[in-house]
């Protein structure tokens, strides 16, 4: 009997935590709290309840929320279009699968290095950057494997760069290095706190 309370107790707690965290998703998705829109991409911390689930509540609830992610992201570019990328990142391809990409990644790196003898916080640290680094490459990459040649057309007309190559190198050294800074600090303090508050599955 014991043994059950403490599974229906378990599902609980990970159903509370994953479904806040989608809810924090939706608004930071369609508010200004969760994105900052600039002339040519937005920069934004919309994904980090992905990657905070992904390591405090496992694999199933991250690409849960993960998912509802990349399911705003496609939807945000219909409805609040910003930036000359919006017309790509409605493809589901390009705003769905990379972000749900994110969980995986997540989850597989904090796994193997939880029970090493690297400090957890450094650990968490690590996941999140490369769940950030996920987001930046599948975005980008998807977006080059489905418009190569229009995507060309629209940056070289719309932003001056010579090349896609040349635009995808300024998002990476402005906004992408700012993404995997901010998503590693603000997730190791979440995941750290959810642990110490024994909200954490490790």
């Amino acid at each position: 009997m014991s043994n059950s309370r403490a599974i229906n107790r378990e599902k609980t707690r990970t159903l509370a935590v994953t479904g806040l965290m989608i809810a924090i998703t939706i608004i930071m998705a369609f508010t200004p709290l969760g994105t900052i829109p600039l002339p040519i991409v937005s920069v934004t911390i919309a994904f980090l309840p992905a990657i905070i689930t992904a390591m405090a509540m496992g694999f199933l609830p991250g690409l849960t929320v993960a998912t509802v992610a990349g399911l705003c992201s496609m939807t945000r570019a219909y409805i609040m279009p910003t930036g000359i990328l919006f017309p790509f990142i409605q493809n589901p391809l390009v705003s769905v699968l990379p972000r749900m990409l994110i969980a995986v990644t997540v989850f597989l790196v904090f796994k193997a290095l939880i029970n090493t003898k690297m400090p957890k916080a450094v650990t968490v640290g690590i996941a999140a950057a490369v769940g950030s680094i996920t987001n930046t490459v599948g975005f980008l990459g998807m977006m080059w494997l489905v418009y190569a040649s229009r995507l060309h057309a629209v940056v070289v007309e719309s932003t001056g760069f010579v090349s896609v190559w040349a635009f995808f190198l300024s998002i990476v050294t402005t906004n992408a290095l700012m993404e995997i800074a901010v998503n590693a600090v603000l997730a190791t303090l979440v995941v750290m706190a959810l642990h110490a508050a024994k909200l954490a599955k490790f």
